[in-house]
C-alpha cells in the first residue's frame, strides 16, 4: 500500500517533516496525507514540525540577521557535518522527486534547526507567537480536549468534550467553505480509520450532545480532523483531501 510505503522507505518523522515543509509531490503527497488522517502517531508528528517550523518562521521575521548571524549558522552546520558519520552522510543524501530541487528534509531542517539556534543566540527581539485558537473556559472534572490551528490561513478549532455529559463544544475560526462545500468533523481513533462526526458550522461557537457510539470514539490519544466535503446534508464515508486541521485529543 502506498501509506505503507512512506514508512518503509523513510523514517516516519522525517515523512512527516517534508509534509509539513510542503516539499512532497505526487503519490508521495497522497500516501501521507493519507497516512496522517489513519495514522494518530505520524499525524501528531506532522503536527509537531508545523508548530516547530512555524514558530521558526515567526522568529525569524522579528530582526534582520547580521552578518555574524549568518556566520554563525554557517559554522554550526560546518560542525554538525564534521560530526556526521558516513553511513549518515548518505542517508541525508538528495532523494530524487522530493519537493524543489531534490532536497531532503534532513538536509533542509539541519539548517533550520542551526539557523534557528543561532538566531536565539545572536537577536533579542522576541519571536511572534503563532495566532493562538479561541479558548474554551476550563470547567472541573476530567475533560477531553483539542486544539487545532492553521496559522498561515488563520483557521482554528478549539474543542471540549465533557465525558460525564456527553457533550461536545466547539469554538471555530475561519472555516469559510465556498458555496456548496461545508466543514466536517472527523474522528480518528488510535490505529483506526476516520469517521465523520458531521457538518459544523464555519465560524462562531457550537455545542452538541454525543451518541453513545460517538462517546466511545472521543477517547484521548484519538485525533479530530476537519476537510470541505460537499453539502449534502449527510455524513461521508470518506474525507475529502486536503486536510485542513488535524489535531489529537488530551485528557485534562
Amino acid at each position: 500500500m502506498a501509506d505503507e510505503e512512506v514508512i518503509q522507505s523513510d523514517d516516519p518523522f522525517l515523512t512527516a517533516g517534508e509534509l509539513a515543509l510542503g516539499v512532497l509531490e505526487g503519490s508521495d503527497l497522497a500516501a501521507a496525507r493519507r497516512l496522517q488522517l489513519s495514522d494518530v502517531t505520524f499525524a501528531g508528528a506532522v503536527e509537531w514540525w508545523e508548530a516547530r517550523l512555524g514558530a521558526m518562521s515567526e522568529g525569524a521575521q522579528s530582526a534582520l540577521p547580521s552578518d555574524a548571524v549568518w556566520q554563525g549558522i554557517v559554522a554550526r552546520i560546518d560542525a554538525i557535518d564534521a560530526q556526521r558519520d558516513m553511513p549518515a552522510a548518505a542517508a541525508m543524501a538528495p532523494v530524487h522527486g522530493r519537493g524543489p530541487a531534490g532536497w531532503s528534509i534532513a538536509a533542509a531542517l539541519v539548517g533550520v534547526s542551526a539557523a534557528a539556534a543561532a538566531l536565539v543566540l545572536f537577536l533579542s527581539t522576541p519571536a511572534t507567537s503563532p495566532v493562538a485558537p479561541p479558548e474554551i473556559a476550563a470547567v472541573a472534572g476530567d475533560q477531553l480536549v483539542a486544539q487545532l490551528t492553521d496559522a498561515e490561513a488563520n483557521r482554528s478549532l478549539a474543542s471540549r468534550i465533557d465525558p460525564e455529559s456527553g457533550q461536545l463544544r466547539l469554538a471555530i475560526a475561519g472555516l469559510e467553505a465556498e458555496p456548496g462545500k461545508t466543514p466536517e468533523l472527523w474522528v480518528i481513533p488510535a490505529g483506526g480509520a476516520p469517521i465523520s462526526l458531521g457538518a459544523i458550522p464555519q465560524q462562531g461557537n457550537f455545542a452538541r450532545d454525543l451518541s453513545v457510539e460517538e462517546s466511545s470514539l472521543l477517547a484521548a490519544g484519538a485525533t479530530l480532523a476537519v476537510t470541505f466535503e460537499d453539502d449534502t446534508g449527510e455524513r461521508h464515508e470518506t474525507p475529502t483531501m486536503p486536510i485542513l486541521l488535524a489535531g489529537p485529543l488530551a485528557e485534562v
